[in-house]
């Protein structure tokens, strides 16, 4: 579609824990490097472990967790490697084999680096930004059931949120909508964006939807096996793909095409 909705993509694929991956940063740094993908940072992140200790005392602490960023020279796609996952994220998505090709590509040079044992998480999301051109309105874009009442109450809608998770026998199915009047709206776990955005998504102000959608895989698996990732992401992309098509019109893909 030229006028795609889909605005940003990852991939994540969760490993062993690797304790001395800051030993062998500087040599995946090269490859990455050779390949593309130049500019690079180290970032830490604080996350709170809360526990009850009783019903009067609760005990929190800080863990500090060093994730290492690794992107093109216009930061519209990349890596992040974690300890024990490597995301592949992109805001320039034009074909699923390419983005495939680049997530496998990551993940192979990751494991002739630490030599991976097994995968524990395989995971796809994509989030698209349904935004009503010239003078339609959402409803003709949208499946009626991710309205909720947003075009029913009068009033300044703050936000409108939808979502529906599915068990499937291959995986677990989570698609969300949120529809806001106001600028492009982001997932908190998203959020800051390391990546920038096409300029038409970055110039929304005023009604539109996000429908967020991700499918995955947790299943720790014996061996680690590139071509078993490579097909679980296939899966899930099929996946994905359905969930999209039963989430918009078929007049909204006629004004996408």
């Amino acid at each position: 579609m030229n006028l795609a909705p889909v605005f940003y993509t990852l991939a994540q694929v969760q490993f062993n824990p690797i304790t001395q991956m800051p030993d062998y940063v500087s040599r995946l740094q090269e490859h990455l490097r050779r390949n593309g993908f130049p500019d690079f940072r180290a970032d830490s992140q604080i996350e709170l472990a809360i526990r009850q200790l009783d019903e009067l005392q609760t005990d929190v602490q800080q863990q500090k967790h060093i994730r290492w960023s690794f992107t093109n020279p216009d930061r519209t796609e990349g890596y992040l490697l974690l300890p024990n996952a490597l995301v592949f994220h992109t805001t320039i998505y034009e074909t699923f084999q390419d983005f495939l090709k680049k997530t496998i590509l990551g993940l192979e040079l990751v494991h002739d680096v630490v030599e991976l044992a097994y995968t524990e998480r395989i995971g796809l999301r994509y989030l698209d930004a349904v935004v009503p051109m010239d003078n339609d309105t959402l409803q003709q874009y949208l499946n009626p059931s991710l309205l909720g009442l947003s075009n029913s109450i009068d009033g300044q809608l703050v936000h409108s949120f939808t979502e529906t998770v599915v068990s499937m026998q291959s995986g677990t199915l989570v698609s969300r909508a949120v529809i806001t009047d106001n600028v492009l709206s982001l997932s908190p776990d998203l959020f800051p964006l390391q990546l920038e955005l096409a300029p038409r998504f970055r110039e929304i102000n005023g009604r539109h939807a996000v429908l967020d959608t991700d499918f995955f895989v947790a299943q720790r698996t014996k061996k680690f096996d590139i071509t078993e990732v490579n097909n679980q992401l296939l899966a899930a992309h099929e996946v994905l793909t359905n969930a999209f098509e039963s989430s918009v019109t078929a007049y909204s893909k006629k004004k996408w095409a």
